[in-house]
C-alpha cells in the first residue's frame, strides 16, 4: 500500500515541469493593540477562541472616560439655550414691527425708538445664532468624548481565532503596544519564489496545485493572486502568492509546502 501511494505521487508529480518550495500564512492575521495607554480592567475572550469582527476583547479602566462622556452629552442634549434665546428674538421681532407700523402709521412713535427695537432685535439674533454655535460645539465635544471612551476598548478587526494574549487583569498598557494576536486559518496564502522561465507562464487567478507538510502531507488547489512584476536581481526569483481554502483547518499556517508549475 505505501509502495503504491509513493509511485501515485511520484507520476503526480511527473506530470508538472517543476516543483517551488513555500511557506504558508493566514491570509488575515495582526497583532492588535490600544490605540492610548492605561490599566487593563477585564478580559472577554481567551486564546483559542473563536471571535467576530466587532467583538470586544478587552478594554481599559475607563471611568474618567465615562463620566466625561455623560457630562458632555448632557451638555449636547440641552437645548434650552437656544429655546430661550430663540423665544426672545421671536419677541424682539415682534415689537420691532408694531413699533415700525405705528411710525409708518403714526407720529406717535419716533426715528430713534425704531432704532433701538431694531438694535434689540439684531441683538437676540445675534445671541440666537451664537447659542446655536454652542449647541453644535455641545455635540462634537460630545462625539469626542464618546470617542475617548471607545479607545478604551479593543475590537475584533476581523473573524477568526484568538491565538495569544499577551497581558493579564490589572496590567498596564502603553499605546499601540500589542496585547492580542488573532488570526483567520480559514483562507490561507502560500508564498514561493519561482524562477523566471517558470513564473512567465503563470497568471494571476489561475488554478495551481499544492502539497503542504501539515503532520502528513496534504493536497490541495489554490488560486494565484499575486505574482510580482519584478524579479530579484540576485536569484533570479519572482514572488508568486497562491490563496487556498483552509476551512477544514487540515493545515496550519506556518507549514512548508510546495507549488507545482507546469
Amino acid at each position: 500500500m505505501i509502495r503504491k501511494i509513493i509511485t501515485s505521487l511520484s507520476f503526480a508529480a511527473a506530470a508538472y515541469a517543476a516543483t517551488f518550495d513555500g511557506v504558508t500564512e493566514p491570509i488575515a492575521q495582526a497583532k492588535i493593540g490600544f490605540t492610548v495607554s492605561g490599566k487593563i480592567d477585564s478580559i472577554w475572550v481567551k486564546e483559542g477562541a473563536f471571535v467576530h469582527k466587532g467583538d470586544t476583547l478587552m478594554n481599559l479602566v475607563k471611568t474618567e472616560e465615562e463620566l466625561r462622556a455623560s457630562i458632555t452629552k448632557i451638555a449636547a442634549e440641552d437645548t434650552s439655550s437656544v429655546v430661550s434665546a430663540k423665544a426672545k428674538m421671536s419677541t424682539y421681532e415682534k415689537d420691532m414691527q408694531v413699533t415700525k407700523k405705528l411710525f409708518e402709521t403714526s407720529n406717535s412713535i419716533s426715528a430713534e425708538q425704531v432704532w433701538e427695537k431694531e438694535l434689540n432685535y439684531n441683538v437676540s439674533k445675534a445671541e440666537w445664532e451664537a447659542a446655536k454655535i454652542a449647541k453644535v460645539k455641545d455635540s462634537l465635544e460630545y462625539r469626542m468624548a464618546r470617542a475617548q471612551l471607545e479607545k478604551q476598548y479593543l475590537i475584533a478587526p476581523f473573524d477568526g481565532e484568538i491565538v495569544a494574549i499577551s497581558k493579564n487583569n490589572s496590567e498596564s498598557v502603553e499605546g499601540l503596544e500589542p496585547v492580542i494576536e488573532i488570526a483567520d486559518v480559514r483562507t490561507c496564502r502560500m508564498t514561493a519564489y519561482i524562477i523566471v522561465s517558470k513564473a512567465s507562464s503563470l497568471k494571476v487567478g489561475q488554478q495551481v496545485n499544492l502539497q503542504l507538510n501539515s503532520g502528513k502531507v496534504r493536497n490541495k488547489k489554490g488560486n494565484i493572486e499575486f505574482i510580482s512584476p519584478v524579479v530579484d536581481k540576485a536569484s533570479l526569483l519572482r514572488t508568486v502568492k497562491v490563496v487556498f481554502d483552509n476551512s477544514d483547518k487540515a493545515v496550519e499556517p506556518g507549514v512548508t509546502g510546495k507549488i507545482f508549475v507546469k
